[in-house]
């Protein structure tokens, strides 16, 4: 892939709001589909795993402020038309009103990803696995790569190996996530099942060297996962799974670039230790919603360190990407999110 120049842009006004009106920032131009000279909003984010928190030194006094530091990948296609755009970039959240700053990253693949829709960070490592979809079918050797980052967050890949041998036809995954029971890493996957309100979620064991080495396990443990909310939405579109095991997952529902989008997030199963793999996956019934988030197509679950609080990535087509914190009204889930007052 060419050199392509690192990226740093700070949304200073809001270009999308929830409700769905699109509102001009600051310069931005209003005569013509055809201008770009105004703000823009960021490029879609497919998938999301939290890397670091980032304090900063304040006032003599006064609370320091600090920033979650996110890696999402981006879906861009191996065509003519988005070869050479970047696949990774690096979001921090807001510390002031400029919003939050995103940094597209020129990592060197030893090929060009296809599809990139997931992330899964490997516990306790600065490491994750980003996963190609399959896109469809579009894709005939989906890959996924291992990436590694130092103490400054410079990515590079350290090895890249194809999908393993799938228990049901490897389709278009857009939810992966990586558990640690008894110090042993299992790699968790769920298909977007495009059409169907339920797809099933898949564990296998996985063994990742410091320096390469992928090795998924040939046995596979599954469960059902049934999405009841938003109608027709495909029932995985994001995963991320806790240090006590909880396996949190996004459902979206899309009807074309320009929405309307809905989506919900939920915990829907649970790994735990035992079962002939070591570990196994226990359903939550029925699974329990934690957020609604109408409006918006979610592509990406995060949590901040293998605990809440739960962030989400949005991959909104034509409208760009969007980093949100989740309201999560379940205290058992979210202890950090006050109960509202009477």
């Amino acid at each position: 892939m060419p050199p392509r120049r690192h990226a740093t842009r700070r949304l200073i006004a809001a270009a999308t709001a929830v409700g769905g009106l699109a509102l001009a920032g600051h310069g931005a131009s209003a005569t013509g589909p055809d201008r770009h000279d105004g703000i823009r909003a960021p490029r879609e984010f497919s998938g999301i795993a939290w890397l670091a928190t980032v304090r900063h030194h304040g006032p003599p006094g006064e609370e320091a402020p600090s920033q979650e530091v996110f890696l999402v990948c981006h879906d861009t296609r191996d065509n003519d038309a988005e070869r050479d755009l970047p696949r990774l970039s690096l979001v921090k959240t807001p510390v002031d009103t400029d919003g939050i700053v995103v940094r597209e990253l020129d990592v060197d693949f030893p090929d060009v990803p296809n599809d990139l829709e997931s992330i899964a960070r490997l516990p306790g490592r600065d490491q994750a696995l980003l996963v190609e979809s399959n896109a469809d079918g579009d894709d005939p050797d989906p890959t996924i790569y291992l990436v590694a980052w130092d103490r400054k967050l410079r990515m590079r890949v350290v090895d890249s190996v194809p999908w393993p041998k799938t228990p049901e036809p490897h389709v278009n995954v857009e939810a992966t996530g990586v558990a640690k029971v008894r110090g042993r890493d299992y790699f968790v996957y769920a298909e977007r099942a495009e059409g169907s309100d339920t797809t099933r979620i898949h564990m296998t064991r996985l063994t990742v060297g410091r320096e390469g080495g992928i090795v998924f396990g040939t046995e596979w443990t599954s469960i059902p996962f049934t999405a009841p909310e938003p109608p027709g939405a495909r029932p995985a579109s994001g995963l991320d799974i806790g240090a006590a095991g909880e396996v949190y997952v996004s459902s979206a529902y899309d009807p074309g670039d320009l929405g309307p989008f809905d989506s919900a997030v939920y915990h829907a199963a649970d790994v735990r230790a035992g079962g002939p793999i070591g570990a196994r996956l226990e359903p939550v019934a029925p699974p329990r919603q934690l957020a609604r988030s109408s409006g918006l197509k979610v592509e990406g679950v995060a949590l901040v360190d293998g605990s809440p609080p739960l962030f989400i990535g949005d991959d909104d087509e034509d409208y760009g990407g969007l980093l949100r914190q989740l309201r999560v009204t379940d205290p058992a889930v979210d202890r950090r999110t006050p109960a509202p007052t009477r």
